[in-house]
């Protein structure tokens, strides 16, 4: 199926919104955080998508993996649920998107 690549770094928006089609593998590449490494992501519907693999590199640099699995809306977050330091909103969709 098809794939995509979210970027995020300092100063960037902490919500970033996606459309994507049944199936699509997400990368998230999350840049280094002065704080510290990236806490681990959480899917608000591991049925809807999936966590699929998580690292980070010699450089902070954190890449992650979702799989898009079924249609319908669902939140990866990267943080405490009350304040997240990055959350991706996924529309997964059962059509092609533009």
């Amino acid at each position: 199926m098809g794939s995509a690549t979210v970027a995020h770094g300092p100063g960037d928006s902490s919500v970033q919104s996606l459309c994507v089609r049944s199936g699509t593998t997400v990368t998230v590449v999350l840049e280094p955080r002065a704080q510290g490494s990236w806490p681990r992501p959480r899917s608000s519907n591991p049925m809807l998508a999936l966590v699929t693999s998580s690292g980070t590199d010699g450089e902070g640099v954190a890449r992650v993996t979702v799989r898009a699995a079924r249609i319908g809306a669902v939140t990866v977050t990267w943080g405490p649920e009350s304040a997240p330091l990055f959350t991706l909103r996924l529309s997964v969709a059962a059509y092609p998107v533009q």
